[in-house]
Order: C-alpha cells, then sequence, then structure tokens
C-alpha cells in the first residue's frame, strides 16, 4: 500500500502580510522602554501646562489689553505690561522717558473718553498719578545723577508739561468737574520747579548780580578816598 503524500502547505501572501505588520506592531509596543515619572517631571509637567496655557491667556488678551482704557477688564493687564517694561529698563534718563510715554498714554485715554461721566473721573485719576510717578523719577534723577543726564531729565520733562498742556487745552472744556480737579492735580505737578530749574535760576540770578552801589565804581577810587591828605607844595605843615 503506498502512502499518499499530502500537499506541502504554503502560507497565501495576504496572511504573510498581515501577520508581519501584526508583529511590528507588538515588537513596537514591547521594545520601547516606558518613561518612569520620577518627583520632579511630576511637578514639572502640570507647571509647563499651567505656564503655557498662561502665556497662551496672555498673547490672547494682548489686543484688547492694548486697546484698554481706565475702567476696563483688561486695564489691569496692560498696567501690568507697562510696569515690566519700567522694571527692565536699567538706564535712568530711559527710565524717565518710558514713565513719560506712559503719561503720555494716560492722556490719550482721557482724550478718548473726556465726554464720559462714567470713564472720564477715572481716566483723569490715572493720568495724574501717571505724571506724578513721572515727576519724581525726573526730581530724584535731577538730584542724584550727573549734571549730563540731569539736563537730559529736564528736556524729557520740559517736552511732556508742552505737550500735555497742548492736548489739554482741547479737553477742558469737555471735561465734568471731578476729571478737571484731577488735570488741575496733574498740571500743577508739571508746573512745579524742578532741581535743575532751581539750579539754572540760581546760576543766571548770580550772573546778573552786581557791585553795590555804583556798578561803575572802580577798586581804585576807593584808594584814593581813603588815601592819608598830604600838603600843598611850598608850604610846611
Amino acid at each position: 500500500m503506498s502512502e499518499r503524500r499530502l500537499p506541502e502547505p504554503r502560507l497565501r501572501d495576504e496572511f504573510r502580510r498581515e501577520l508581519r505588520a501584526r508583529l511590528m506592531r507588538e515588537a513596537t509596543v514591547t521594545l520601547v522602554p516606558k518613561r518612569r515619572d520620577n518627583a520632579w517631571t511630576s511637578w514639572l509637567r502640570p507647571a509647563f501646562a499651567a505656564g503655557l496655557a498662561a502665556l497662551v491667556l496672555v498673547v490672547g488678551a494682548g489686543s484688547a489689553a492694548a486697546n484698554s482704557i481706565p475702567g476696563d477688564a483688561a486695564f489691569p493687564l496692560k498696567r501690568a505690561i507697562e510696569e515690566v517694561r519700567v522694571a527692565l529698563t536699567f538706564d535712568d534718563v530711559e527710565r524717565v522717558r518710558v514713565l513719560a510715554e506712559i503719561a503720555d498714554e494716560r492722556l490719550s485715554e482721557l482724550e478718548k473718553v473726556a465726554s464720559r461721566d462714567d470713564k472720564a473721573p477715572t481716566a483723569s485719576d490715572e493720568y495724574a498719578q501717571a505724571v506724578a510717578r513721572f515727576r519724581a523719577a525726573v526730581d530724584a534723577l535731577q538730584q542724584a545723577a550727573p549734571e549730563d543726564k540731569s539736563e537730559a531729565a529736564q528736556n524729557v520733562a520740559d517736552a511732556a508739561r508742552e505737550k500735555h498742556e497742548f492736548v489739554l487745552q482741547q479737553l477742558r472744556d469737555r471735561l465734568s468737574d471731578k476729571a478737571k480737579d484731577n488735570v488741575e492735580r496733574a498740571t500743577e505737578e508739571e508746573q512745579k520747579d524742578t532741581p535743575q530749574n532751581v539750579k539754572d535760576k540760581d546760576k543766571k540770578d548770580n550772573g546778573q548780580q552786581g557791585t553795590p552801589g555804583n556798578p561803575n565804581a572802580s577798586p581804585r577810587g576807593n584808594e584814593r578816598t581813603n588815601a592819608p591828605r598830604t600838603s600843598p607844595p611850598g608850604r610846611r605843615p
């Protein structure tokens, strides 16, 4: 009796491809080591996520803050950004310029709401505070800094005063009484003499002082007046 040989088994191409793909997926999961979170990474991951969310929030609110005015919900963020700018300005004269620009911005905001009784008082108070801070920085710099920085700060103060006076002349008729009081407070602050102005006045006054009495009198005239008298020639005492 002859043995009947069964046909040799062969894998179908489709089954072979499916099996290979399954093995590759299993190898990827099995061979890649799992990361283990320690105390540092477990704290850093949520902190990074929170920081990223805060950054997205700040960037998204940046445009709203830039266009905000005193009393708006986004205005505190605008103030915070300005404070960061001041803190990162290390040159004394440049910091004075930054504070002058902030005062300009408060005045620009006041222009937008000058006729609104619900916004103008708050905006004018913010302007007055910005001017007071700016002038305090000018005074502090002039009292402690070299003469070149003192003069530079004075130039910034003079330019700011002229600019603000011009704008306020156009606004006074539109402001409410309370807003006018805040504006007058800011104007008085800007019109005060700075230490540099006091020095300049002292130098000018000292340069104009003349000799007491006759300014044309010479020291020799005083010597002749006080010289001892002598007898005329030909006469003996």
